[in-house]
């Protein structure tokens, strides 16, 4: 796939996420697998990061991650594709108090150079599977 096409794709997935975000906690938040995917990831997140520590998090989605390392005391900046699930990340974080702890941004994971919140960060980590939807994992590395 030719850059120009991978914008489109990428695009047109970020439109998608959009249009599902309202809904997205809903649908898969109470999915017992779903559940016990996230504790799986953070459970090996937490192996690694130490107390307070900055973390990058790609394809943040609704932020339910972001939300979690916040309450373990980190720092997060989220960042995805979708303005629709930034959104909802934003009314969450809002929500729940978390606004010092959790910043966000648009930005695609094969676009990290434009990154606004630049950083430094502790540790960087993506749930559920967006880096395996791209064809350039090279460029996100």
């Amino acid at each position: 796939m030719k850059n120009g096409e991978w914008i489109i794709q990428e695009q047109r997935a970020g439109g998608a996420f959009g249009k599902q975000a309202p809904v997205f906690d809903q649908l898969y938040g109470p999915d017992k697998i779903v559940q016990y995917k996230r504790k799986r990831v953070r459970d090996h997140v937490e192996q690694w990061i130490k107390p307070g520590s900055a973390i990058l998090e790609l394809n943040a989605g609704t932020g339910e991650d972001a939300v979690y390392f916040a309450q373990q005391g980190h720092r997060i900046h989220a960042t995805d594709i979708s303005a629709g699930m930034l959104e909802i990340l934003s009314q969450k974080i809002k929500e729940k108090g978390f606004s010092g702890l959790v910043t966000h941004e648009p930005c695609s994971y094969t676009d990290l150079e434009s990154l606004q919140q630049k950083g430094p960060y502790d540790y960087l980590f993506s749930n559920f599977a967006g880096l395996n939807c791209t064809p350039s994992i090279e460029k996100v590395l």
